[in-house]
């Protein structure tokens, strides 16, 4: 019987198990990527939730589908994801 360790010792930091890209989670705020994705799909574009947060050249891509689109709100949504997207690559956080 195998167990999984719930919390990452120094032992299983370094597996690739224990690995993680930094910050994946937190590319794009996720209440606005769900809104979105569901806002793409009503428009008939599928968009990937996965490669959003692990494909950076794809949540651009998926970022310039969206603002060539003929939908205000959702330009505004990728205006608002580029802006975070910009924002965590220069360094810059936001004032608390």
């Amino acid at each position: 019987m195998s167990t999984v360790p719930t919390q990452q010792t120094p032992a299983t930091a370094n597996s690739p198990a224990g690995r993680r890209a930094p910050d994946a989670a937190q590319l794009w705020p996720h209440d606005l990527l769900e809104a979105f994705c569901l806002r793409m799909s009503s428009q008939g574009m599928c968009v990937s939730r996965a490669l959003m947060q692990h494909d950076r050249r794809y949540g651009l891509e998926q970022l310039t589908h969206a603002h060539n689109m003929a939908d205000d709100a959702l330009r505004v949504m990728a205006v608002q994801l580029f802006r975070h997207f910009e924002a965590r690559q220069s360094g810059i956080t936001r004032p608390h």
